[in-house]
């Protein structure tokens, strides 16, 4: 009876808590059910949510950590999710489908049905105004659904209902935030930009808004590169951070954008800071390499930093990402330049296991490096291949590939400079101590392939045994009664002769699959650039295959000479203009000035690179090469440049100079190739400050094209593109190269290999006069 009694009264209290009547019991009742019935289920449905995707987030270190509100946006979410919860749950109200087929919705669609729910059953929207400010709540609670799913203009629409109805609502500021965020990710980007600033610099905020207001607005900035902008906001967040995690995330971004504006000692201390918050494994590790990361040699102690990394990495779970902490030892030893080591410890982290595909590329770019500040170019060239293969991202990869292309280039004048010189020092040589020095090379050459002979034959027998013993590997050869691979001896002759068919007998070291592959190695390719005969010739330990290739005439020895000192004096400046590489770019111009170069034009040329280079940077030297151009050559352009900078000495050619351009290019158009050379030599020598000097240039270049082999006439054509660059004729050279290496390509002009009637080596262009520059201005040098 009392049990009846019960539920007539609760019935009554039902019937009585209308959603039409503005009572106080209505009100507090409609509220309590609210919480209790739907928004406490919801919001704890989308912490759920948020916890599973925060679980499965991979972290990006590459880039500066996001710390805003969607760095861990649901990536899985569809429209056709989106759609079935619209159909199931209507804003506001439009009831539930009664098809018992409908899959339960779940994660942030369960999130938007159970708030729609509270809006359908307990909105008490009266005379145009909500009494019950829970309804605010449930909005917030569907746009935030909407947002975290990426449905930006679905989500203004309940989030604009907050901010219009609800304007002195404890969840207006937060409305506003998603609104502002929503704003921008779906792209009305300078209304966002502007609201976003106005509430960043709102004071009267609650604390956990202050923290989020400038945490999206820092990452705002940092994915506009704003980092210095970026700071304060990052500052402020780190200081209204909620708990550890967020402030642990938080101080690891600040330091990743003071590491970009290039304060390592403040990136140095943010970096220390979150490793002693101990944030978790992977964020300790990775705080660890960024700090080693802005190690700088001026300020910190090389052999401490090491000693730290490599206990760390000796530690229980650490040991495995000891491929990261070797390569955090080698990226300190390349910026403490003992290269050695760099080398030794960028080699360990390769051995070891991947951990980290983007710190597997980071190593590989490092060891490139390194190479290259050895002068191993063939080999720096080799591991930016392997970095650009293992990054993930483009802009990485065009990063590197922008790099490799411009240092292959500058590899091959590299060698062609210490060809020419080893060539032009041995010619020079009584012919006694030619046959004494090739005769030791060819001793040096058996020594050293009989050593690599047993070493192979060594390693070939290791990997036949798998590393092992022999008795270890006896005990496989069991005769034939096992069914087991490797039991049976006639599969494991046959598998290993299959193996052997394949990967002809690969010796064992890294990328053995590569270097098993028949095709040149990375020894061979080197020996190919620097002009050392080949391994497997057979006549490498002839002495008079090696005379008989000495050039003998003055005509080659003076081309020879002339070669190499163009091609130095363009190697020089490359490594200044594309590598901003100071030290190594004097270092080449300086032994091109010393050489002496046989042409003036060459030798004016190399002094203003240098007096370029030293220049606001070196007093010392900047003065003494402005003293050596103002006394040997004080009627040159380059003369001018240096009294009066700030003139455009782009001057008319002379009326020789215009003339016999004009009489070689004749010359050119009658075939007559070899006499267009000859006269393209005698301008540069007689016109060396004349603009024109890059036409004739690039006119050579064709002529060899008629005339010589391709590859001669690709290094024409280089030496056009770095030694008069950013002239018309440089831009033209630049688009013949790509031509000749890319023939697929298109909007290039035609260059087509063919027989030269004259001359087998020779390479013929389908081009018409007009694709020859016609003789206007342009600057050769970079002032």
């Amino acid at each position: 009876m009392k049990k009846y009694a019960f539920s007539l009264v609760a019935a009554s209290l039902l019937i009585g808590c209308s959603t039409r009547k503005d009572t106080f019991q209505n009100r507090s009742y409609h509220k309590m059910t609210s919480w209790f019935n739907g928004i406490f289920n919801a919001e704890e449905e989308l912490d759920k949510k948020h916890t599973e995707l925060k679980t499965n987030y991979v972290e990006d270190y590459g880039e500066v950590l996001p710390i805003g509100v969607n760095y861990f946006k649901d990536k899985n979410a569809t429209e056709e999710d989106f759609g079935l919860a619209l159909m199931n749950n209507s804003i506001g109200g439009g009831g539930t489908s009664n098809n018992t087929n409908v899959q339960k919705p779940t994660g942030y669609q369960a999130v938007e049905a159970k708030a729609n729910k509270v809006i359908e059953k307990h909105s008490m929207l009266i005379s145009g105004s909500e009494r019950n400010l829970m309804i605010a709540r449930a909005y917030l609670l569907i746009g935030k659904s909407r947002f975290f799913s990426g449905k930006y203009f679905e989500a203004l629409d309940a989030l604009n209902y907050v901010t219009k109805n609800f304007p002195k609502s404890k969840f207006y500021d937060e409305a506003l935030l998603y609104t502002t965020l929503a704003d921008i990710k779906g792209g009305n980007y300078f209304d966002g930009q502007e609201k976003l600033l106005k509430l960043y610099e709102k004071e009267n905020l609650s604390k956990e808004i202050k923290y989020l207001v400038a945490a999206n607005y820092a990452d705002f900035l940092v994915e506009n590169e704003l980092y210095e902008e970026a700071l304060e906001p990052l500052e402020k967040a780190h200081y209204y951070s909620r708990n550890s995690t967020d402030k642990a995330r938080t101080l690891f971004a600040l330091g990743q954008v003071f590491s970009k504006l290039g304060k390592q000692e403040e990136a140095g201390q943010a970096f220390t800071e979150v490793y002693k918050m101990r944030p978790g494994f992977d964020m300790e590790v990775k705080s660890q390499l960024a700090i080693a990361s802005n190690f700088d040699p001026k300020i910190n102690n090389y052999s401490s930093y090491k000693e730290h990394i490599l206990d760390q990495s000796k530690k229980g779970i650490y040991t495995s990402k000891k491929n990261e902490f070797y390569y955090a030892v080698a990226e300190m030893a390349y910026k403490n330049q003992n290269y050695d080591e760099a080398i030794k410890y960028s080699e360990l982290s390769l051995k070891e296991p991947v951990s980290d595909p983007y710190i597997r590329a980071k190593a590989y770019e490092n060891f490139a490096n390194t190479h290259f500040s050895k002068g191993n170019y063939v080999y720096a060239t080799s591991y930016y291949d392997s970095a650009v293969t293992t990054y993930a991202k483009e802009k990485d990869k065009n990063r590197i590939n922008e790099k490799n292309t411009i240092l292959k280039n500058l590899m091959q004048m590299h060698y062609l400079v210490e060809r020419n010189d080893s060539i032009l020092r041995i010619a020079q040589l009584p012919k006694e101590e030619q046959e004494k020095f090739f005769t030791n090379h060819i001793e040096k050459l058996k020594k050293e392939e009989e050593a690599r002979l047993v070493k192979e034959q060594q390693e070939m027998s290791e990997f036949q045994l798998g590393g092992k013993t022999t008795g270890f590997a006896s005990s496989f050869d069991q005769g034939n009664s096992n069914k087991f691979y490797f039991y049976n001896q006639s599969l494991k002759n046959s598998g290993l002769a299959e193996f052997q068919r394949i990967w002809n007998n690969p010796t064992l070291k890294d990328n053995w699959r590569n270097s098993a592959i028949p095709g040149p190695t990375l020894e061979d390719k080197e020996n190919e650039l620097k002009g050392n005969i080949a391994s497997g010739d057979p006549r490498r330990f002839e002495l008079g295959y090696y005379l008989e290739k000495i050039p003998k005439s003055v005509k080659e020895l003076n081309d020879l000479k002339i070669t190499r000192d163009t091609t130095q004096l363009a190697l020089g400046t490359g490594y200044f203009d594309h590598f901003n590489d100071t030290k190594l770019s004097a270092e080449t111009l300086e032994k091109l000035v010393a050489s002496p170069p046989k042409q003036k034009e060459i030798e004016v040329q190399a002094m203003y690179q240098l007096y370029r280079i030293h220049k606001d940077r070196d007093k010392v030297l900047e003065e003494k090469y402005k003293s050596e151009i103002l006394g040997k050559y004080p009627n040159t352009i380059y003369a001018g440049y240096i009294l009066n900078p700030e003139v455009d000495f782009i001057t008319a050619e002379t009326k020789e100079a215009l003339a016999d351009y004009e009489a070689t290019y004749q010359l050119y158009k009658d075939e007559k190739y070899e006499e267009v050379k000859a006269r393209v030599a005698q301008a540069i020598e007689k016109y060396p400050t004349e603009i024109i000097i890059a036409k004739f240039a690039l006119l050579n270049a064709f002529a060899v094209s008629k005339t010589e082999s391709k590859e001669n006439f690709e290094r024409a054509l280089e030496i056009v593109v770095l030694a008069y660059d950013k002239t018309d004729e440089a831009k033209r050279a630049k688009q013949l190269l790509e031509k000749l290496k890319n023939p697929t390509k298109e909007n290039f002009p035609t260059v087509e290999p063919q027989k030269n009637q004259e001359n087998n080596e020779g390479w013929s262009h389908e081009e018409e006069s007009e694709n020859v520059p016609p003789p206007m201005p342009g600057s050769p040098i970079r002032k």
